[in-house]
């Protein structure tokens, strides 16, 4: 069943071609202010909703219920969230930031609904 919810949505500017990163967690870069992808593990300042390539606006879901590209073994309703090495979301593991929460599952490659959580919090 498919959810909706609240959104927070900012603008960045893409530090990187992020064409092929639509709804993987990004994170900000602290140097010049704009958005990559975020790493294995790490926290994460939110998810890109549009296709930016170099240079051009990042449109980014800071907080609140958004769809993520799963992950290696998808995302289970219920499940708290990390990020994998490609910026997908995958189930938390020990010592990963939770950065949500599973709303709608989604099967890997595929798509689930999670509740965002902006910066992560404690490790799984």
């Amino acid at each position: 069943m498919a959810t909706s919810g609240a959104q927070v949505r900012e603008t960045f500017i893409a530090g990187a071609d992020l064409s092929t990163k639509q709804f993987t967690f990004v994170i900000m870069n602290t140097t010049d202010r704009t958005v990559v992808a975020a790493g294995n593990a790490a926290a994460a300042d939110g998810v890109l909703i549009n296709k930016p390539t170099s240079g051009q606006a990042a449109t980014v879901v800071t907080s609140g219920r958004v769809p993520v590209l799963a992950g290696t073994g998808g995302l289970t309703a219920g499940a708290n969230v990390g990020v994998d090495a490609n910026g997908a979301g995958v189930v938390a593991a020990t010592n990963d930031i939770i950065v949500g929460k599973v709303v709608d599952a989604g099967a890997a490659a595929g798509y689930a609904t999670i509740d965002f959580f902006r910066g992560g919090n404690a490790s799984a």
